[in-house]
């Protein structure tokens, strides 16, 4: 018999009746899980489906309600107990599920069953089951994983696993090691087979120990990624474990996204490995960091001795970008349009955005808050990177609404 075949009638049966001794009787400090919404919560579904399924039950004399305090809430709320005809066939449910080998605890909610029992109580093909559902971060259908026969996985309404990180962390610590990089191997492929988000197929080959691999599928994707920088994409290449030949441009593509979360500590920390490198980015990500540190005189001095050196236009927007924060906006214009004459020259208008949200800073210094406006409309048109944008957003907003001191970088 299969777990799926279960219907969520039976489920919430079988819930309720883990609380024969709550009833009409009982009007204090009654269990939030005999409310709908704890209903809901147990058994994974929307809160409208259990409302319908409770009214169901209800009709046909299985289940009654009352008002009652709920345990830590300050108000009176419905729960729900089972009637006599209720008790008798969630008895029945029982003697059925437990004759065919069938967990009860199993079939309702995980985050309340021991991890190590409940392991203990699946077959072998439903652990793995179990494993690869876990592993997934993301909300997954119900139907591209296999059947269960000794236990439910969490679904909702609407045919999706959804399981909490918690819950999925509790019975991924209870596996075994070599089974988890097997299920996250698994999940890798599936992103590729269902066409999915990139940056949880990255998280899954990272988990699964193929470390080539996920190294070639962040560089080769590496503009994709950058369109959406974030905390969690820099905590996965932070975690990937890198082979030598890729170590430079892994660095790179790292430091680009911890510029854009502001991740100070994660910055120092490429900018010191690209140094080993010789990387002229080194110096670059340094001096971002030494802006948001509000060491912006540090960032000019090491920037521009640097750009003395090597007139590269990375180098000439860092180095306006620290004069800019230390009010020097007429000198730092000189550096912007050098950057500008060399990005252009070279056919690359990948930091126009940037350049863009710098003369708007200049502007600003000057007072010019038209002229500054048109500069962030000009940055928001030619940005790509949804989180850069929200920024951009968020800087016309203010500009309009004649905030003072606003903070562009």
């Amino acid at each position: 018999m299969s777990t799926d075949s279960i219907t969520i009638r039976e489920r919430l049966l079988l819930h309720l009746s883990r609380f024969p001794e709550y009833d009409p009787s009982e009007i204090y400090n009654i269990p939030f899980d005999l409310t709908q919404d704890g209903i809901a919560s147990v058994l994974g579904i929307s809160r409208a489906h259990a409302s319908l399924e409770l009214k169901k039950l209800r009709e046909s004399d299985k289940v009654g309600e009352w008002l009652a305090h709920i345990k830590l809430s300050g108000s009176k709320r419905k729960a729900y107990y089972l009637l006599e005809d209720g008790i008798r066939e969630a008895d029945l449910l029982k003697k059925r599920f437990l004759s065919d080998g069938i967990s009860i605890e199993t079939l309702l909610d995980m985050k309340r069953c021991d991890p190590n029992l409940m392991w203990g109580t699946l077959n072998d093909a439903d652990r793995e089951t179990f494993g690869l559902a876990c592993t997934f971060r993301e909300p997954i259908i119900r139907t591209t994983i296999p059947n269960t026969t000794t236990g439910i996985i969490p679904t909702d309404h609407e045919g999706y696993v959804r399981i909490s990180e918690d819950v999925r962390k509790k019975y991924l610590d209870v596996a075994d090691e070599a089974k988890i990089k097997e299920w996250h191997s698994r999940a890798a492929d599936w992103y590729v087979d269902n066409g999915g988000d990139i940056q949880e197929r990255l998280y899954h080959l990272s988990c699964s120990g193929r470390d080539s691999e996920s190294a070639k599928f962040l560089i080769k994707n590496a503009d994709r990624f950058l369109e959406n920088p974030n905390e969690d994409l820099l905590d996965i290449v932070s975690k990937m474990k890198v082979p030598p030949k890729y170590n430079e441009n892994i660095l790179s593509i790292r430091a680009k996204i911890a510029t854009h979360c502001g991740n100070i500590e994660d910055m120092i920390f490429c900018s010191d490995r690209l140094a080993e490198y010789r990387s002229p980015e080194a110096v670059i990500v340094r001096a971002e960091a030494d802006i948001l540190s509000g060491n912006a005189e540090k960032a000019y001095k090491d920037a521009f001795a640097a750009y003395n050196e090597k007139h590269s236009p990375g180098l000439a927007l860092v180095t306006a970008k620290a004069l800019l924060s230390l009010g020097r906006s007429e000198e730092a214009e000189k550096f912007v349009s050098e950057a500008v004459k060399t990005f252009m020259d070279s056919g690359d208008v990948s930091r126009a955005d940037e350049i863009m949200v710098m003369k708007a800073y200049a502007a600003y210094s000057r007072g010019k808050n038209d002229e500054c406006l048109s500069y962030l409309n000009k940055a928001l048109r030619s940005c790509k990177k949804d989180a850069y944008r929200a920024q951009i957003n968020d800087l016309i907003s203010k500009v309009r609404e004649g905030k003072a001191n606003i903070r562009f970088f």
